[in-house]
């Protein structure tokens, strides 16, 4: 009696699987949308001019709340460079894991030993590339 072999290809397979790895959703922010966040910046600015002309402190306050949050939206969408970043992608999905593995990490630290918020937790840079900068008026003398 013959026995039967199902035969693969492993070659698509695998190819199929590096393009799903590789693929992402796109930009966070399209080019239309960062346009547009920058004219709204650019008005914003004229008007926060004129409130402080007039002397509008309430306005200015509200401008000044708006500006930020749509900068903060156009740099989160940004990347190394002033790229836009891209979501859902291999590389947007690892910066993710290793930013959430980063914080959590830093809180339980903090809650175990409050002494390291300062010198460590505020000091702690992540994204792209991740870093830790100390503040170089305070200098630390780490002892294992």
């Amino acid at each position: 009696m013959k026995s039967a072999r199902c035969s693969v290809d492993a070659e698509p397979a695998q190819a199929a699987r590096r393009r799903l790895a590789a693929a992402d959703a796109g930009t966070v922010l399209d080019a239309s949308a960062r346009a547009a966040y920058r004219r709204r910046l650019a008005e914003l600015r004229e008007e926060l001019d004129e409130a402080g002309a007039y002397g509008d402190l309430g306005r200015a306050d509200r401008l000044r709340t708006e500006m930020e949050f749509l900068t903060e939206q156009l740099s989160s969408a940004m990347g190394i460079g002033g790229l836009p970043r891209r979501f859902g992608g291999a590389r947007e999905r690892a910066r993710s894991a290793v930013t959430q593995n980063v914080r959590s990490t830093l809180k339980r630290l903090v809650q175990a030993m409050p002494a390291l918020n300062e010198p460590l937790a505020r000091r702690i840079r992540t994204g792209t590339f991740c870093a830790y900068e100390p503040d170089p008026s305070r200098p630390v003398a780490w002892q294992l």
